[in-house]
């Protein structure tokens, strides 16, 4: 980095700066900026010090040019669990790049926590940055999809595309009625409103299923799913009797023009057997068809996992997101694609969504 600037960690002093610093380089999407966004991402964390926050930033004198951000999570490998961090956001502004800036801030994230994680892509460019810095591509994450109503997937505009949207709806419509008259077997479904001990539970019940997996716990799921502002995920539960078996959470993107909702994503799935993942999967479908979504998409790494979607009627389509690891513990397990679990709500694939709550 060239001598004239400095990096450091951030403090709470440097907020207001930051926060300029974001809209200005972020400008095509103001909501990196917003403060309530910022400080629920970054603040409300419940594995968050605040004091000691994740985001490191470079100076040219008083002004900020470079920005990393993280998130704190921990992640359960083999029989142990660490405390890790999510690389998040890098950036720089666009009149500082090449100066060895955004590796001076990695090389302060790398010294943060053990194990560090990413979820990038080639055309971020930082899957090079990070590889010269001893960083592993672990594997890509596998997206799937499953088309539903073809017409609102594809023909969702006005005028003639709403002729062509009709006639493409009606050619699935006994694949529609196959799911909405599947019922579960392994227990009853339910509308999850705010995760609770039963979750802790689950967790501690499932965990083991995989070797490399984020997580998680109610204060965190409930941090990501119902407290991020503007948004609203649809979180599906199957219990027997009082027991969590496993969920489901679903975001709908808002509606068009037309009124037409031509996607949905599935954030995260939890489960404790084959068998509930099914349940699972077609409770999510079938409510996706009485929203009559267009697609419904997913990101997801885990044998268990993907067998299911597999036998619910998803596709893999070209994916470009790249799980990246650099560890200080059990490479023989952290560097192994077979032993993780990732979902699209461990990236930031689910924290950047457009949000489906429009505010005035």
């Amino acid at each position: 980095m060239s001598k004239s600037l400095t990096a450091r960690q951030f403090t709470p002093e440097d907020r207001e700066a930051l926060l300029a610093f974001l809209g200005r380089v972020y400008a095509a999407d103001p909501r990196r900026g917003n403060r309530e966004f910022w400080e629920w991402h970054y603040l409300k964390n419940p594995y968050t010090k605040t004091d000691d926050l994740p985001i490191w930033i470079a100076l040219d004198g008083e002004k900020i040019v470079g920005h990393l951000a993280a998130i704190e999570t921990e992640v359960k490998v083999g029989r142990g669990t660490h405390p890790t961090i999510w690389i998040l956001d890098l950036i720089i502004d666009e009149n500082y790049r090449r100066r060895g800036i955004a590796k001076r801030l990695v090389e302060f994230a790398e010294e943060f926590r053990e194990i560090r994680l990413g979820i990038n892509t080639h055309e971020q460019h930082s899957p090079e940055l990070l590889e010269s810095r001893g960083w592993k591509i672990v594997t890509s994450i596998p997206r799937y999809t499953r088309v539903l109503f073809p017409g609102n997937a594809f023909f969702s505009g006005s005028g003639p595309q709403s002729f062509l949207r009709k006639a493409a709806n009606s050619f699935s419509s006994f694949r529609r009625r196959a799911i909405e008259q599947n019922t579960a077997r392994t227990g009853e479904v339910r509308h999850i409103e705010r995760f609770d001990e039963a979750a802790d539970a689950l967790w501690e019940q499932a965990s083991g299923l995989s070797s490399c997996v984020a997580v998680r716990r109610s204060a965190f799921l409930n941090w990501q799913y119902f407290e991020q502002p503007n948004k609203r995920f649809d979180v599906l539960g199957v219990y027997s009797r009082e027991e969590l078996l496993g969920y489901v959470v679903l975001y709908f993107r808002a509606p068009n023009a037309q009124g037409i909702v031509e996607k949905a994503a599935i954030s995260d799935l939890f489960f404790t057997a084959a068998e509930v993942a099914d349940d699972l999967l077609n409770a999510a479908l079938k409510f996706a068809v009485e929203r009559r979504i267009g697609r419904v998409v997913t990101d997801m790494l885990g044998k268990d996992a993907e067998g299911a979607l597999t036998r619910h009627g998803f596709f893999k389509t070209k994916s470009p997101l790249l799980l990246m690891v650099k560890s200080a513990v059990s490479n023989d397990l952290v560097l192994e694609p077979s032993q993780w679990f990732v979902t699209r709500g461990d990236s930031d694939t689910t924290i950047f969504e457009t949000p489906n709550i429009i505010t005035s």
